[in-house]
């Protein structure tokens, strides 16, 4: 929308902004904008088409951490006629602007653990599972997606057993509530707390997809040392009777399904609506991916280094 547009909705909302700064582009379609008053206070205003969807969910989510005080944005006006909700302005610094390789930030990682903690094991009413199926289909989107649509790459065969595997290893962890994309962007430094925000697609699912998004991050690496303590951490905090290896592979197996997921899923946003904004994002959620896959995967792995890297580097030159 353009800024006198976001201006009207906001006067709609009882909420008039005489200025509007636009904020992050979401794949989901949402838009987010900071709407500032005359005096100079600040909302949050998300829009979403209601032909595409509403915010029931993302409201009820979020009444219900309000109550359990996990740190997440005050609902302060929503419309779903409107297709707009008014939140509270938690600020722009997120995860992903802080130097987490920083050691005095090992700190910001473990306070981001906690709050995922708080939010895998709240009882959370009305909350949907998450079927195999979905899982499974999401997982093909790297091949018919990110593959044939976008590179124009034929599968290979591995892939199809890959899958397999992933679901059996999936449905073996524990499930508990997932907020599907529990990542540094969605994460913010707020008043020397972590605050999460975008969790409308909270669902019941396996343990290891959150803690993927958070430990194989899409835009730094870290090293083994630093996942390993995270991970004991959080062993502590759940009171896993396990070793940082053993659950390790609930995140192996829970990056493996993101990653791919979201290497389809970046692919279809650029085929279909032309946002190029997280293509760049690409190599490094391909590294990765190739970087998780077990030994037995080698002839997949040399496939994906070998040919994949090389047809993503032409295309990304080309866009």
């Amino acid at each position: 929308m353009i800024e006198s547009e976001v201006i009207q909705i906001s006067e709609k909302c009882g909420f008039p902004a005489t200025k509007v700064e636009a904020l992050k582009l979401e794949a989901s379609g949402r838009e987010y904008y900071r709407i500032i008053s005359s005096s100079g206070e600040t909302k949050v205003l998300c829009y979403l088409d209601p032909a595409k969807g509403n915010h029931s969910k993302f409201i009820h989510v979020s009444n219900f951490f309000l109550n359990q005080e996990i740190r997440s944005p005050e609902i302060l006006y929503f419309n779903n006629d409107l297709g707009v909700t008014v939140q509270e302005d938690l600020g722009d610094l997120s995860l992903i602007d802080i130097d987490m390789l920083s050691n005095h930030n090992d700190l910001l990682l473990r306070q981001s653990l906690e709050v995922l903690v708080k939010i895998q094991t709240a009882n959370i009413p009305q909350i949907s599972k998450l079927e195999i199926h979905d899982l499974n289909s999401q997982m093909s989107k790297f091949s018919s997606l990110f593959l044939k649509d976008f590179l124009d790459m034929e599968s290979h065969a591995d892939l199809v057993n890959l899958q397999e595997e992933a679901i059996d290893e999936l449905s073996e962890q524990p499930w508990m509530n997932c907020h599907f994309d529990f990542e540094r962007r969605n994460l913010i430094s707020n008043n020397n707390s972590i605050a999460v925000i975008d969790y409308q697609d909270l669902s019941f699912g396996p343990i290891g997809i959150d803690l993927a998004g958070l430990l194989i991050d899409h835009y730094i690496k870290y090293p083994s040392e630093i996942i390993s303590n995270s991970l004991n951490h959080y062993s502590q905090l759940m009171e896993l009777e396990l070793s940082s290896e053993d659950v390790f592979e609930w995140v192996r197996w829970g990056a493996i399904q993101r990653n791919m997921r979201i290497l389809g899923t970046l692919s279809n946003l650029y085929l279909k609506n032309e946002r190029s904004f997280r293509l760049k994002d690409l190599p490094m959620i391909l590294d990765n991916l190739i970087g998780l896959l077990p030994e037995k995967y080698e002839s997949l792995k040399e496939y994906l280094v070998s040919d994949v890297k090389l047809e993503l580097t032409k295309k990304l030159s080309q866009i």
